[in-house]
């Protein structure tokens, strides 16, 4: 009877990881039938998928003529459609109550992110929030918390709410140490300033600080945005970093360093428009879904019509987007040479009015600009940052194949054709349950 029901195109191993599915089955089946399916390993896209889901694992994907639709699964009818990975941001920071916050994660799941990161401006009490939504306590995408994150004691970030400023290398363990106990998925440090401009935490302090970390077993994620403190925290050993260099271009020595440690870039590039570009395009504004998807101040800032015409007016505006496109030429360079680029708004960032879910979006759409294809920007967005984030190359999601979480998300239009697309979105699937 076996032979009767799978095509003669199915692999052996498809077979037996589809039984093995079926054994485990007890919870409903969901099959989406029929769209064009783009999986976020940045292959080319499957014509006529069928993605079936169960338990909240994705069952198989692939070509309907190699993956049998279950006779008692809930049909979805993706015909027209492009169903792809659930979305991840990779740099997000939330600055309010707790029942704020889980409204912002909402907003951002709506659209289609399933996976995001807190980058270092979590209080204890924020951090066991973020636990609980990525144990799944409410409806919210998948959580990496850094808690807070470490700065000179003057230093930037100027935000409203308490990071660490260690004076010392002895206190900047002690809060390390204070930050395993709260389990944090990663240790962030902020390396900005410098030149006359706020002063830098010292080299000193970081390199205990990456050594504790590594005591404790626990990533690191650093904001640098000068050469001389990305080569220290890379030969540190720190891979994951925030943001460009500002003062560097990508020559082949430098890419052949960036290659020789690992580093991956999350280049951030809608924090570095938001001063200009809802203040240019107000008419942006006008989509529902961003009305909800900015804090309050955020939202006064780009409404306000003073602030709107002095930003657009600016002397250095033109030097600023020349910053965009410096950036751009840093990030394509990389990206042609193999350098992973994943993707990270900076949303919620208190002087940058970056909305949750929409500054994804537009992240992604900035990475097609710099010169990545949409599968590649969309990778970046899928697989890529779920490598980063779970420091693993076969990680649990990311990626819609046999075994892997169910994160995806249902588009009414190809975004390989359009990046903009991706903003087509008909459904969002978390963890196997449709997002209402």
């Amino acid at each position: 009877m076996l032979r009767e029901k799978w095509p003669c195109g199915v692999s052996l191993l498809l077979v037996l990881a589809l039984l093995g599915c079926k054994e485990q089955a007890g919870g409903p089946v969901t099959a989406i039938v029929g769209a064009k399916l783009i999986d976020g390993m940045g292959g080319p896209p499957v014509e006529d998928a069928v993605v079936v889901v169960e338990n909240g694992r994705i069952r198989a994907a692939g070509a309907r003529a190699q993956v049998p639709v279950p006779p008692d699964s809930t049909r979805v009818d993706g015909g027209g459609k492009v169903v792809i990975p659930g979305l991840i941001d990779a740099h997000c920071h939330y600055f309010a109550p707790p029942e704020d916050v889980k409204k912002y994660l909402l907003v951002q799941l709506r659209w289609g992110i399933t996976t995001t990161r807190s980058a270092g401006t979590d209080s204890p009490e924020a951090v066991a929030l973020m636990h609980e939504a990525k144990g799944g306590k409410f409806l919210a995408p998948r959580v990496y918390t850094s808690g807070l994150g470490f700065s000179h004691p003057q230093g930037s970030p100027a935000v409203s709410g308490k990071i660490n400023r260690p004076a010392n290398e002895e206190e900047a363990r002690a809060a390390v140490r204070a930050l395993a106990a709260q389990k944090v998925d990663f240790i962030k440090i902020w390396v900005e300033g410098g030149g006359g401009r706020t002063p830098k935490i010292t080299p000193e302090i970081r390199a205990a600080i990456v050594d504790e970390a590594g005591k404790q077993r626990i990533p690191m994620v650093t904001h640098v945005t000068a050469l001389e403190d990305l080569r220290q925290l890379a030969d540190l050993g720190v891979t994951d970093l925030l943001h460009t260099p500002r003062d560097a271009t990508a020559t082949a020595e430098l890419i052949a360093y960036a290659k020789s440690k690992g580093l991956s870039f999350t280049p951030t590039l809608a924090n570095m428009e938001s001063g200009w570009h809802y203040y240019e395009d107000p008419k942006l504004l006008e989509n529902p879904m961003l009305q909800g998807a900015f804090y309050p101040k955020g939202w006064a800032r780009v409404t306000d019509p003073a602030l709107r015409a002095k930003q657009v007016a600016a002397p250095d505006l033109g030097q600023r987007k020349a910053g965009v496109q410096e950036a751009y030429r840093f990030i394509r360079a990389m990206a042609d040479a193999g350098v992973r680029i994943v993707t990270g708004s900076d949303s919620g960032a208190e002087l940058s009015p970056v909305p949750f879910g929409g500054g994804t979006h537009r992240e992604i759409e900035m990475l097609v600009e710099a010169g990545l294809t949409p599968l590649a920007a969309i990778r970046a967005a899928t697989l890529d940052s779920a490598r980063v984030l779970s420091r693993s190359a076969d990680p649990d999601y990311g990626s819609l194949q046999a075994g892997k979480a169910a994160d995806l998300v249902l588009l009414d239009a190809d975004p390989a054709a359009d990046i903009r697309n991706l903003q087509r979105i008909h459904k969002v699937m978390r963890g196997g349950q449709w997002v209402p």
